[in-house]
């Protein structure tokens, strides 16, 4: 009888895996603090490695789908995002085109997908993102409208 008491102590006093807080639903605000990329210098005629302003923040929601288990795969996720000043919030996708999920190993627990040509990485244990455009220079036209570009900065979770 003491040990039914005391493990059900025990499981009381701990959190439950089904509330755990490694739940990362709500809505995170990013704000860009770095881009760069390639562009094409009209005087030069030729590409060159480029500064860039920041590109526009963003706010990422995720809403949590379903807990798949795997070796370095965890919870599944919906995720939309949604640029600033914006109303319309498309789809990100993990890259098999399913919804994506957080990645856990020793140095950070992320979640990766894409959307619109662009693909994103959270980290969030250190709050960091990383938002990749590797489309135009490739398809030969020698200009700006579509540059390829990185950028980077920090996501606050607003709820």
């Amino acid at each position: 009888m003491k040990k039914v008491v005391w493990c059900l102590s025990l499981a009381l006093a701990m959190p439950s895996m089904a509330f755990s807080a490694d739940k990362r639903d709500g809505t995170y605000y990013c704000t860009a603090t770095f881009a760069g990329g390639i562009g094409y210098d009209n005087k030069r005629k030729q590409w060159e490695g480029a500064t860039f302003e920041h590109s526009k923040n963003f706010v990422m929601k995720l809403s949590f789908r379903e807990t798949v288990k795997g070796q370095t795969r965890d919870d599944e996720y919906d995720v939309t995002i949604t640029d600033e000043g914006s109303s319309d919030a498309y789809n990100c996708f993990g890259f098999d085109g399913n919804p994506p999920f957080l990645t856990h190993d020793r140095d950070e627990t992320a979640l990766s997908c894409i959307s619109i040509l662009t693909h994103y990485k959270f980290n969030f244990d250190n709050n960091r993102f990383i938002k990749i455009y590797t489309f135009g220079y490739t398809n030969g036209v020698d200009n700006n409208n579509n540059t390829p570009f990185i950028s980077g900065g920090l996501c606050t979770k607003l709820q």
